[in-house]
């Protein structure tokens, strides 16, 4: 018969082994590699409202001859956006919706104006931390002369210092 504190023993002494004995190595997936886009020649990043309007635009930007879906519209928009915020949209697949599919039937492009914004209002400006809207106006347009109906859509970034080189956006929201 084995007493409880032999066991007790046995156990202790697996435990000590395990934990002095070398690790085998793990093995791991590689981390993908983000890269980010370029930022943007147009845009003065150290101005947070600049960067919000261009977000905006490009948000809702897309052209059917050379996009896969509007997913490739949020990859031209990471030009504006921190790097977590990047890591999120660089994961959104090619989606083809209903909407997409009309608009790739007449080749159309999205024609996109962006006006200030109007709505509620937003928390007051701090040193890291803005937050600023736009109100994007998103027309498609057809190389074959059809116009879709305009979509209004309100923009609101969150944007950070981007250590030294202007604001970056953090967050957002559409409505």
């Amino acid at each position: 018969m084995i007493s409880v504190q032999r066991i007790v023993v046995l156990l202790v002494a697996a435990v000590l082994a395990a934990a002095c004995s070398p690790a085998a190595p793990r093995r791991t997936a590689p981390s993908p590699v983000l890269t980010l886009p370029a930022p943007d020649p147009a845009i003065d990043y150290s101005h947070p409202e600049r960067v919000c309007a261009a977000f905006g635009a490009a948000v809702y930007r897309v052209d059917t001859t050379v996009d896969t879906g509007p997913a490739d519209a949020y990859h031209r928009a990471a030009a504006y956006v921190d790097a977590a915020l990047a890591a999120a949209i660089s994961g959104q697949q090619p989606v083809q919706t209903p909407q997409w599919q009309e608009w790739a039937s007449h080749r159309a492009r999205v024609e996109v104006r962006v006006d200030p914004y109007a709505g509620d209002a937003l928390p007051p400006a701090r040193d890291d931390e803005q937050h600023h809207g736009v109100l994007v106006t998103a027309v498609p347009v057809g190389r074959d002369g059809w116009r879709g109906p305009a979509a209004l859509r309100t923009v609101v970034c969150t944007l950070r210092p981007a250590g030294g080189s202007g604001w970056r956006i953090s967050g957002y929201e559409t409505g």
